[in-house]
């Protein structure tokens, strides 16, 4: 009897073990996406409006409209330059994303997290945000995750090219 204890508490502690392993420990890695996509959209719910989104500093215009001719399109690029130092909060996007609208105007579509290739290396691990790597844009020179926090893409959150964004009523100078 007097070994009877010592082997309860040697159960106990084993069974305290085995629910404390590591096997469930992945799901606590994985980040809460819903979560952080809706702090993402009360971030930038201000800048639907694209001359507030200026004056808050995203007042670099960084391409013309862009599209691809069987993916998609991405719109307009707004870059906040002052946020191109490598950071990777989801709460601050390097770029505003903006689909021109029929009859004038921009529609506020999503955003791009970008870090240039002099800050993290394109021969570096693909930096990560919201659980996702970045891809490396080799051509422009820096790694990009695109988030489609205001129009649905049918090819994922996270797909570069939105199928249902178009450049049709842009109006580049």
């Amino acid at each position: 009897m007097k070994y009877l204890i010592p082997s309860t508490i040697l159960l106990v502690l084993a069974g305290l073990v085995i629910s404390c392993s590591d096997s469930t420990s992945a799901e606590y890695d994985e980040p809460d996406l819903d979560l952080l996509i809706s702090e993402i959209r009360n971030a930038t719910q201000a800048y639907h409006n694209v001359e507030a989104a200026m004056e808050a500093g995203w007042n670099t215009v960084l391409s013309p409209c862009v599209e691809h001719p069987q993916e998609g399109g991405m719109g307009y690029h707004y870059g906040r330059m002052q946020f191109f130092d490598g950071r990777t909060n989801h709460k601050e996007p390097q770029v505003l994303l903006y689909e021109p609208l029929q009859g004038g105007g921009l529609q506020f579509i999503g955003v791009e997290y970008i870090i240039p290739f002099d800050i993290v290396p394109a021969t570096a691990e693909p930096p990560m945000i919201l659980g996702q790597h970045y891809h490396a844009n080799q051509e422009l020179g820096f790694w990009a995750l695109h988030v489609w926090t205001e129009k649905d893409n049918s090819n994922g959150l996270f797909y570069d090219w939105n199928p249902k964004v178009s450049c049709e009523f842009a109006v580049d100078e």
